[in-house]
């Protein structure tokens, strides 16, 4: 990596996003951020974790209102010679999308969103390399996600796999989430195939994302997206099921920048994800939490159903030299950011998070699950 090299990331103002913005430049890069309008990039550069870089002029902005508007990135990309792509619609979690609004509001801006990039990338010319977040969604259908059809045991998911598309109706926002990630990466590689350009992309397909999550700044915050099913379960809700398919945000992130490097295999997929079972977050929160547990902030007559997927990620560890975070550890980062946002109501002290790597700062009524979506 050169100092020169700036890096244009879009979805910066997310989980997955803002948890990658941080390692881009902590890692030195220069960074272009792609938002829809000046309010969010305020918000951006208003985080404590921003702050606490300094990043200066290291961390510059671009607005782009519309991601499927014919040229959308045509401007972002100049100068650019590396693509952080995690834009992308997220389900609410309570079907309040329309049936008859699935393919406008998830297919349409998913498979517009990123060919618009790779357009622009293409014209642009300064371009080597994109990383797209893609999702475990686009490898493993729906039907095996949620237990509906038991996939063999003797079969792991593989980074190779794909999932054929299906239009809609779709029956949930899930299912048109879903859908809309197995045709982006459909219509990406068929791009790639077809236009070959001077770059190559790496695909990565993250499962349920937990982690603290620094785009939450109140308890109710912290219950939205994946975090969310570990929070619920901890609050006494019984759901699912959910698969067992989890990796830690901190790992997503460090996959993103790590898949910058050159040495990197292109046009790939590398799966960002192990096997958990959910319900061990009540034995964890016990043992990390007994403070919590005593004075019932968590409670342990919550349950979640786990649906049992074999993976197979020893590519990803292998070309990123690193194991994934136990399912400890990504509960651990999770509750001890909630619990710390409760606290920080209660006395209203704002603490602000260590700079070094938020892994090793996880120690120790009714709530709607709103899982936003397995990747971000």
């Amino acid at each position: 990596m050169f100092s020169k090299d700036l890096v244009l990331i879009t979805g910066a103002t997310g989980h997955v996003g803002s948890v990658t913005l941080v390692h881009l430049l902590r890692s030195g890069y220069r960074v272009r951020a792609a938002v829809r309008s000046q309010a969010k990039a305020s918000a951006v550069l208003a985080r404590p974790q921003i702050q606490a870089i300094n990043p200066g002029s290291r961390l510059t902005f671009i607005i782009v209102p519309d991601i499927t508007a014919l040229g959308a990135y045509d401007d972002a990309v100049e100068g650019v010679s590396h693509i952080i792509h995690i834009a992308s619609p997220l389900a609410s979690g309570a079907n309040q999308v329309p049936l008859d609004r699935h393919d406008a509001h998830f297919i349409q801006p998913a498979v517009r969103g990123t060919i618009n990039l790779l357009e622009a990338a293409n014209l642009g010319g300064t371009v080597r390399r994109i990383v797209m977040t893609s999702s475990f969604v686009a490898l493993v259908p729906v039907a095996e996600l949620d237990g509906t059809r038991k996939r063999d045991p003797s079969k792991p998911v593989s980074p190779n796999d794909r999932v054929p598309f299906t239009s809609g109706p779709y029956e949930s926002e899930f299912a048109a989430y879903a859908a809309s990630k197995v045709a982006a990466l459909q219509h990406a590689e068929a791009w790639i195939e077809r236009e070959r350009p001077p770059f190559d992309v790496v695909h990565l397909h993250p499962g349920f994302v937990l982690g603290r999550n620094d785009t939450a700044t109140t308890a109710g915050q912290a219950m939205q997206g994946t975090n969310s099913v570990v929070l619920a379960l901890l609050l006494g809700k019984r759901f699912g099921p959910y698969a067992g398919a989890t990796v830690h945000a901190e790992d997503v992130a460090r996959a993103h920048v790590g898949a910058l490097d050159p040495t990197v295999l292109g046009n790939q997929s590398y799966i960002l994800s192990q096997s958990a079972r959910w319900n061990d977050a009540i034995a964890i929160a016990k043992r990390e939490f007994p403070k919590a547990i005593k004075t019932k902030l968590l409670v342990t007559g919550g349950s979640v159903k786990t649906t049992h997927l074999p993976m197979d990620g020893s590519l990803t560890e292998e070309t990123f030299g690193f194991k994934f975070a136990s399912y400890e550890e990504q509960v651990k980062s999770v509750v001890s950011h909630f619990l710390e946002l409760r606290m920080q109501k209660k006395t209203g002290v704002h603490m602000v998070p260590s700079s070094a790597n938020a892994r090793s700062n996880t120690k120790g009524r009714d709530i709607v699950v709103n899982v936003s979506a397995i990747a971000c």
